[in-house]
């Protein structure tokens, strides 16, 4: 699925193709043509990472596509990031654990501090994430967005 735009409506607004890029891969994965799913998956990555860290990405996001956003990271120019999340996984996958099902348990799993030195080494990555997918777009605007004339 693309979204569809003006050049007029680009020009007048020229946050206009963020905005409309960064709503299109906010879909759910499903929604989104192959080609489209590495954006997503960045973007999710970096969304639950500013909300709450490694250990919140995990519990919202689970496991199911981990190795395909490793992948993505990798594809969009993020590998301090793809190593950060690579090695956060090592240490999720080393022991079995049980789902967290309150806020207080969040927040008690949070103080732990399991994750804490990944959070910190995910921010210290340059570029940001949200450079890697501005430039992705940049360098790929069809597969996301179609402009036409009128």
């Amino acid at each position: 699925m693309k979204r569809v735009l003006t050049r007029q409506a680009v020009d007048a607004d020229p946050s206009l193709l963020w905005n409309t890029y960064v709503y299109l891969i906010a879909s759910e994965y499903s929604q989104l043509e192959p080609q489209q799913r590495p954006a997503h998956l960045v973007f999710c990555y970096e969304s639950e990472m500013q909300n709450g860290g490694h250990l919140q990405y995990f519990e919202n996001r689970g496991t199911k596509y981990l190795n395909e956003t490793v992948k993505a990271l990798g594809l969009l120019g993020a590998s301090c990031h793809q190593q950060v999340l690579l090695d956060a996984i090592e240490v999720l996958l080393s022991h079995a654990r049980g789902p967290i099902n309150t806020v207080e348990e969040f927040r008690a799993t949070a103080m732990e501090g399991e994750f804490s030195s990944f959070d910190s080494r995910f921010h210290d990555c340059t570029p940001s994430l949200l450079d890697c997918l501005e430039s992705h777009l940049k360098e790929h605007p069809s597969l996301f967005i179609t402009i036409t004339r009128i």
